[in-house]
């Protein structure tokens, strides 16, 4: 059974939600402020326009990507949260360290094995 203090557990559960309406709010503008999708792209003919319109498309589309992987990271540490699975480690099934937890709210590995995931 794992055991951190309910203090600890209600600051990162009110942090990730924090988080997760931060979220909602950048994939929100990114696609809005993505060129590829405005209605004023059928009009623009400048030289320059059409390579400017794909590489502001092509890093949003990179930047829309990572914002809905840590949606999900978020959305999992919740339902563990919720569950009563939060902080075991995905590798070995002990109980990740605390400070990595307030540190890295989302982590899914303790230190050890995040050490051997990465190499």
């Amino acid at each position: 059974m794992l055991s951190f203090p309910k203090q600890s557990l209600d600051f990162i559960k009110k942090y990730l939600h924090r988080q997760q309406k931060e979220i909602d709010k950048n994939l929100k503008e990114v696609e809005e402020d993505d060129p590829a999708r405005s209605p004023a792209l059928a009009e623009s003919s400048e030289p320059g326009t059409d390579s400017y319109i794909a590489d502001t498309h092509a890093k949003n589309l990179v930047l829309g990507e990572i914002l809905k992987r840590t949606k999900n990271s978020i959305k999992t540490a919740l339902f563990k949260l919720k569950k009563g699975g939060y902080g075991k480690c995905e590798k070995c099934g002990n109980q990740i360290e605390l400070g990595r937890l307030l540190a890295m709210p989302t982590a899914q590995y303790c230190v050890s094995c995040s050490k051997k995931v990465i190499k």
